[in-house]
């Protein structure tokens, strides 16, 4: 962003005269001391004193020609200087055009309205004759009649834009009722009731919708739980792709008049959301995330494992919600998981490794006694946990210990054998170690240790063997390992790269050999400073399960049998 001193009104006019203003107004000016803009108030006192016209500005073959960042620069001057300038309505409303057109799909697109809306408030005659030429079907007026209505607060004339037209017109008249001020509950209410009547299923989906915005917005107002459960039972019935949006925004706004059945209207509609409709998809799992820790915590759970147990959508797609429930209270996470295992949904079990983060080794250090499990129930989780969170020991064996913690000793052995086999034959490391930090107070003890003794005498058995040359591969066979895992990570290392936000950002450079890097960066003065940065090892640990190299075929069944089990 270019910043310089701010020109003097002779230096405006001549730009503007050569048609040069639009690259000016594009200029980020220093404020003055007291922190006002000087440069903006003196465009608007020569616009208004008639010696320039801005709103013709963006309209100039040099204001087409600014690059992204300039025309945003430029944006911003106008939605600050319009509110405050002198001019007629059709000729701002051009010039709004212009500026929202440009800026395309960005999210301060439609900034310009705002102030469109503001410049109406104090000029409530240009406005009139914007709602007076909109209703004639004047297609640019239409297009800025909303904002008209609310700026001057016509509740009258949005009331009857509503009510007349069957075209966009009405969708203007909706959207204007949502902002305006009413004078008390009784006016609001008589409002909703113009609306309510759109978001029945007979209409439009685009005006259900829009009906529904409109009549919520309204009830920011009022204290009632009875009204919006009508509505939203009117906005459910045969509900299309915009009217589900529509209802999924109202959960994401987390709206104070939404009560618990009718969050349940809500969601129950919400089921039938198309996979396709991404956008739908966000909203719903930002207003699912909002529920957690709340009433509606159970409901946005139910929800959540509905829709991943159909399979149509994965947990990726609701990424807000599983991070807010990982938050703070591990034993929520451990129902989840002991739920998600026991419903012997494959799509949903699928979900857990991802949704408890056990990339870190999440540790439930709890037990299932709380749970109120039947002995089949016991086993069939362990066997889960087995087939699903094998690849994350740890987190594996915490859910088997807290069977065993509840467990019968019937059930603490044939657990405690799982433990051995395929676990401890398995994972020698991390899984070990966590058995090993078990206190003796434990109620999973005694089994625990009887395992690890088990395992001791196993490994003890094997090392008396000794070394047996012919299994070991030969320097060949070890240099084409090594070569192969180095073109994976090299792959892996270019893959992340291109993933990354900081490549595009930052200076790439390549070190060879050394333990420092020296970079120069210049001050505001000018003079070269040298940066030193030292250089120090990142490790990483993978522990890979031994049984995928001595007995594959046998641990894929294994895992495989444990995946498709069904309960009893």
């Amino acid at each position: 962003m270019a910043i310089s001193t701010v020109p003097s009104a002779e230096q405006i006019i001549q730009l503007y005269e050569a048609g040069n203003l639009a690259a000016e107004l594009a200029e980020y000016h220093l404020p003055a001391k007291d922190g006002s803009d000087t440069f903006l108030k003196r465009c608007v006192v020569l616009h208004n004193n008639g010696d320039i016209d801005l709103v013709a500005v963006p309209s100039q073959p040099t204001f087409a020609i600014l690059d992204l960042q300039s025309f945003f620069t430029a944006q911003q001057f106008y939605c600050d200087a319009i509110p405050r300038l002198r001019t007629n309505a059709t000729a701002l409303m051009a010039c709004c055009h212009i500026l929202i057109e440009r800026a395309g799909n960005d999210g301060v697109a439609h900034m310009p309205n705002g102030a469109f809306r503001q410049w109406c408030k104090g000029n409530p005659e240009g406005a009139a004759g914007v709602i007076r030429d909109a209703r004639a079907g004047g297609e640019l007026e239409i297009q800025f009649v909303t904002f008209a209505l609310q700026g001057i607060n016509d509740i009258e004339a949005a009331t009857a834009f509503v009510r007349e037209y069957d075209d966009n017109r009405r969708l203007c008249g909706l959207s204007a009722l949502g902002q305006m001020a009413f004078a008390d509950g009784d006016s609001a209410k008589h409002a909703i009731a113009v609306v309510e009547p759109f978001i029945a299923s007979n209409n439009d989906d685009v005006v259900r919708v829009n009906a529904l915005s409109a009549a919520f917005d309204i009830l920011q107002s009022l204290k009632d739980t009875a009204l919006p459960r009508r509505l939203i039972r009117s906005a459910v019935e045969s509900p299309g792709p915009q009217v589900l949006y529509g209802l999924a925004r109202l959960l994401f706004q987390s709206h104070s008049s939404l009560d618990m059945e009718t969050v349940r209207i809500a969601l129950n509609a919400l089921r039938a959301v198309d996979v396709e409709h991404q956008g739908t998809i966000r909203l719903v799992d930002s207003g699912l995330q909002r529920m957690v820790g709340t009433p509606n915590e159970s409901q946005a759970l139910d929800y959540l494992t509905e829709m991943l147990g159909e399979g149509t959508l994965t947990i990726e797609q609701f990424n807000s919600t599983v991070h807010e429930l990982n938050i703070e209270n591990p034993q929520r996470v451990y129902e989840i998981v002991v739920r998600w295992l026991l419903s012997g949904s494959i799509a949903l079990a699928s979900s857990t490794g991802q949704f408890m983060r056990a990339g870190k080794e999440r540790v439930f250090n709890t037990s299932a006694q709380s749970l109120g499990l039947s002995h089949d129930q016991q086993l069939f989780l362990c066997r889960k946990a087995i087939g699903f969170l094998f690849v994350h020991p740890v987190a594996c064996c915490s859910i088997l210990v807290s069977v065993i913690r509840a467990a019968d000793e019937d059930i603490k052995a044939l657990v405690g054998q799982l433990l051995f086999d395929p676990i401890l034959l398995s994972y020698g490391g991390g899984a070990r170690d966590y058995l090993v930090s078990l206190s003796s107070t434990d109620a999973a003890y005694d089994t625990v240790q009887n395992v690890l003794t088990r395992f001791e005498k196993f490994c003890s058995a094997i090392d008396a063997i000794g070394s047996i040359r012919e299994l070991h591969p030969s320097e060949r066979q070890l240099d084409t390992v090594h070569q192969r895992s180095h073109d994976q990570m090299r792959e892996a290392h270019k893959e992340a790269e291109k993933q990354s936000v900081f490549r595009k950002l930052m200076h790439h450079s390549t070190i060879l050999h050394g333990k420092r890097t020296l970079t120069y960066v210049v001050d505001p003065g000018g003079q070269k400073r040298a940066f030193a940065m030292d250089l120090h090892k990142h490790r990483t640990y993978i522990e890979l399960p031994h049984l995928e190299k001595l007995d594959p075929v046998g641990l894929d069944y294994l895992r495989r049998m444990c995946m498709v089990e069904k309960p009893a």
